[in-house]
């Protein structure tokens, strides 16, 4: 439990954090954390029941796509400045690094491990803001459209 706590601290810290050093407007900083924070617990949680990389992933990057794009409008700022700062703590950066390890070591089945379980995890980060996008577009056409009638 203690872990869970202090896991889920560092994600709205780091998530601020890295939204600062990007220079997101101060109106935003919040929204950036809370989605950083949503998307760690949907994580952490799905984490414990799948054992795997891709399905944790992709749910958090669906929940960093659409609540970044609600508190987004809600904030009057591109999606881009909530996206920044809450998807960092999701990007596989230190699945890279240990990659880069293991090919200074001449070790090629752990590089060949941690560049399809990187590459997986990429890729399942990008679907998820693809899909959410897409379920984006979607639900505020129709409510666009709905509000013009």
């Amino acid at each position: 439990m203690v872990n869970f706590l202090f896991s889920t601290f560092l994600a709205l810290l780091s998530s601020i954090g890295f939204s600062i050093i990007a220079n997101v407007p101060q109106r935003a900083l919040l929204g950036a954390g809370m989605t950083g924070v949503c998307s760690w617990l949907v994580y952490y949680l799905l984490n414990l029941v799948y054992h795997s990389i891709v399905v944790p992933n992709f749910a958090a990057a669906l929940v960093v796509g659409v609540l970044g794009f609600y508190l987004a409008r809600r904030f009057r700022v591109p999606v881009t400045m909530i996206y920044v700062g809450a998807l960092i703590s999701l990007v596989p950066g230190g699945m890279a690094f240990s990659t880069l390890q293991k090919i200074a070591e001449n070790n090629l089945s752990a590089v060949l491990k941690g560049l399809f379980n990187t590459g997986c995890v990429a890729i399942s980060l990008a679907l998820g803001i693809g899909v959410a996008n897409i379920f984006n577009g979607i639900f505020y056409k129709k409510k666009r459209v709905a509000s013009e009638r």
